[in-house]
């Protein structure tokens, strides 16, 4: 049994380079969106298009996952890695969630994560609810994943 099982839901799970980031949106002042660091948390599955984090990514999408290489629960943050990349499109529904927007990332071919704004003890930083194998992101391009900061 994966170690991550055994873990709360809201502990953050490391980047596979050591980091707890997995990345920066940058500010976008244009479309109201706050820059942030991206987390992943162990999460909790309950259901379809229920839970969040890495055990609700792995439940709701372990076929979709095989696809693309990964084949356990322990490899779902080595595929959102991936995923945010310097560069990579950043997309916007503009539905309102809890006073925010819930912003989707996409990195063709591997398909689209949405990401939850919030207000969390570490401060602001944007969540990783989900990710599926849709290709195609739907709302607003409103900027690019931000390279790192080389000063850091």
């Amino acid at each position: 049994m994966s170690e991550l099982l055994k873990l709360k839901e809201n502990v953050l799970i490391p980047h596979p380079g050591g980091s707890l980031s997995f990345g920066t949106l940058p500010e976008m002042p244009r479309f109201n969106l706050r820059g942030g660091e991206i987390f992943l948390r162990v999460g909790i599955h309950k259901g379809i298009n229920k839970g969040f984090g890495v055990r609700h990514v792995w439940e709701a999408h372990k076929t979709d996952l095989a696809i693309f290489g990964f084949h356990t629960i322990d490899d779902v943050a080595a595929h959102i890695a991936k995923m945010i990349v310097p560069g990579a499109p950043i997309y916007c529904e503009f539905k309102e969630m809890r006073g925010d927007h819930r912003v989707a990332v996409l990195k063709n071919p591997t398909g689209s994560l949405i990401l939850e704004p919030r207000n969390e003890r570490r401060g602001f930083g944007y969540y990783v609810v989900t990710w599926y194998p849709k290709r195609r992101a739907e709302g607003t391009l409103v900027g690019t994943i931000a390279k790192p900061d080389p000063k850091q």
